[in-house]
């Protein structure tokens, strides 16, 4: 008898055990920096519509909003996921991470033109804070030092000119990057080195997030960014270089990069795309050719009749094509 209970409680061990386990794989994405995210706004649609704001940001009705515990600052920092129906449990999808450009948001690149690009190709699209509207994801904000007084490519054609309200010194001002009112966001930390930090830091929890709670396929990983946060892509596809099967930057204002031809990046397929009726961030070119030189895999487009703002939507099927058109590097 008493053998038979030393069995049983052996096996009631043993069951919690992997019950635990399994919740743990499958449950709510935790880590020592996040806690449990929650839903905020579900899909109000399963057809396009854009009935929602995040901030001035359209949001599309097919998109889920949410928010984590973000415990670098006790905050609660929202994101937005949106999961095409072409994506299914039992199917491996690739996935998207979406930056902001300055004073946008998590919702920024959950407009329709984007949605709709991610249904069609089957993608899991996802989009960060970035701590604050202001959230640079981890690009350094001022020029190296000792470097001279240049942006690598993104200089604003306002910069040359005093008091006029734009970038000055790779410092991007408030109104220079489409005008957008970011709304929300984290608040308790302020200076900017240290919120570019934790920029970067939610950027890649929400990512972390994603990738335990989906069927993600690992061989694409996708990074795009607009303006500043296009920069942001071009750090982040460097620091986590391993993790991307492709990066693409539309109007990245890239300050403070110091290229060389030994950087990781190199070896990473690269997208900068434009609106040729930009005038907030010139030098798009210029940056494209300097990495071409360096031996990069870049590749240039600039698109007709769309200005800072409009490349974010108008952008969208040559940005997933090119997605379409690249696995991480190494894993063929």
């Amino acid at each position: 008898m008493l053998k038979k209970r030393k069995v049983l409680f052996v096996s009631l061990v043993i069951c919690t055990f992997l019950a635990v386990y399994v919740i743990a794989q499958n449950g709510p994405a935790t880590n020592d920096n996040f806690g449990t995210s929650k839903v905020t706004s579900p899909p109000v649609s399963t057809t396009a519509g854009q009935s929602r704001r995040t901030g001035a940001d359209p949001v599309d009705d097919r998109v889920e909003l949410r928010e984590y515990l973000f415990t670098d600052t006790d905050e609660m920092l929202p994101y937005a996921v949106f999961v095409s129906t072409k994506a299914t449990k039992d199917k491996k999808a690739p996935l998207v991470l979406a930056l902001h450009g300055f004073s946008g948001n998590h919702g920024t690149f959950m407009r329709t033109q984007c949605v709709d690009e991610a249904e069609k190709n089957g993608y899991i699209l996802v989009g960060a804070m970035g701590y604050s509207p202001s959230g640079s994801f981890g690009m350094p904000m001022g020029r190296p030092t000792g470097a001279p007084p240049k942006t690598n490519g993104a200089e604003s054609k306002a910069q040359a000119k005093p008091g006029d309200g734009a970038a000055r010194d790779g410092q991007p001002k408030r109104g220079m990057f489409m005008g957008m009112q970011g709304g929300p966001g984290g608040t308790k930390e302020t200076d900017p080195a240290k919120v570019a930090e934790l920029s970067e830091k939610d950027a890649m929890n929400v990512l972390e997030m994603a990738r335990k709670e989906f069927n993600i396929d690992d061989n694409r990983i996708y990074l795009m960014g607009h303006s500043l946060g296009g920069g942001g892509a071009l750090h982040m596809g460097e620091k986590f270089a391993s993790i991307w099967a492709g990066v693409a930057g539309l109007a990245p204002a890239a300050f403070g990069f110091q290229w060389s031809a030994d950087q990781k990046l190199k070896n990473m397929p690269l997208l900068i795309i434009v609106g040729e009726e930009d005038r907030l961030v010139t030098g798009s070119q210029q940056l494209a050719d300097e990495l071409k030189g360096l031996n990069f895999h870049v590749e240039y487009k600039s698109l007709p009749g769309l200005d800072h703002g409009g490349i974010i939507g108008g952008s969208m099927p040559d940005v997933f094509k090119f997605f379409n058109e690249h696995t991480r590097p190494g894993s063929e």
